[in-house]
């Protein structure tokens, strides 16, 4: 019975290390050993097409050889540290990576990348933000401070109420024209006068139910709206002109064929203000003391190419991408 027991075990033995030299030799790459399977180095290589700088094969070999280096060393360290994901990072995972599957699906399925791999590798983004947050999030073991993270919010937002008229109007036939002179400079008028209110200390609420009644509509609620440096939902040169703006006072800029009314709000005088931001604050503050702490852990690794093996792969994405 033990000679049957023994036998039986060796026999497992030795199914498991055929399984695993098979694994190791059709793997492109191995880090420390471990077998990178072909369709995450793959994936990764992919990837490297539109890097600026990558424009041969060995730099985009070497790329996608420190992208599995990488995507190895933060699995390991999410593991080791005991970080998990929350349902709400689930989803979103789920979501993000659904979305783009459904537009670059089909390109993934011809380089021979399958859904599943796909989402493991975004999976693995996810607890790169979930290790950033362990670091440098309240209460973290290198938490970035509050203090640190106002200092950056003040310097790179501003808070504006803006009230906004075009300086071109449609005629009978539906067609785009600029303003007669006329209306423009009573538009100026208007606001110029508004603008001299408001710096005299006339609230800009009470100014803008004027501006919006002049021009037969209806008022609603002025909203303070916090814009970013470089906000590509802004027009050029709006960040700097509210910047240029005292808080608590008002100017007028022109910015395409629009006449705007800025009013700069104190954007400290609100916490909610930072509140609402702190996070985006925390993403980019703590961004490259992750990128060194991921490094870290990368030069704790190292990898092995297999030729053949990764000459399969380039064949495949080259091929794919015409």
């Amino acid at each position: 019975m033990k000679r049957c027991f023994a036998g039986l075990l060796a026999l497992l033995l030795i199914t498991a290390l055929c399984a695993c030299a098979k694994e190791t030799i059709g793997a492109p790459l191995t880090v420390n050993g471990t077998p990178i399977d072909a369709e995450v180095f793959t994936c990764y290589l992919d990837m490297t097409y539109g890097v600026e700088g990558l424009t041969t094969r060995e730099a985009r070999v070497a790329e996608a050889t420190q992208n599995c280096i990488r995507y190895v060393a933060v699995n390991s360290a999410f593991r080791r540290l005991g970080l998990s994901l929350t349902d709400d990072d689930k989803e979103q995972v789920r979501t993000s990576a659904g979305a783009l599957w459904r537009v670059f699906g089909n390109h993934y399925k011809d380089v021979g990348v399958s859904k599943e791999t796909y989402l493991k590798i975004r999976t693995s983004e996810a607890y790169v933000e979930r290790m950033r947050l362990s670091l440098f999030d309240r209460g973290g073991t290198k938490a970035i401070s509050d203090e640190i993270l106002r200092g950056y919010f003040a310097s790179n937002y501003v808070a504006v109420k803006t009230v906004r008229s075009d300086l071109f109007e449609y005629d009978i036939y539906g067609n785009h024209v600029e303003l007669k002179e006329e209306k423009r400079e009573d538009l100026l008028l208007r606001y110029n006068a508004a603008l001299g209110q408001i710096n005299a200390g006339v609230g800009i609420d009470f100014i803008y139910a004027s501006l919006i009644s002049a021009a037969d509509e209806t008022a609603g609620t002025l909203q303070t709206e916090i814009v970013k440096k470089d906000d590509p939902n802004y027009p050029e040169g709006f960040f700097e002109a509210v910047e240029k703006i005292a808080p608590g006072k008002a100017g007028l800029a022109v910015f395409g064929e629009s006449l705007y009314l800025l009013y700069r709000v104190a954007i400290l005088s609100d916490p909610a203000f930072f509140e609402a931001h702190r996070a985006a604050c925390l993403r980019t503050v703590s961004e490259p003391y992750l990128q060194n702490e991921i490094t870290a852990l990368c030069n704790g690794y190292s990898s092995v190419r297999r030729t053949s093996e990764v000459e399969k792969c380039c064949v495949k994405v080259e091929a794919a991408r015409g």
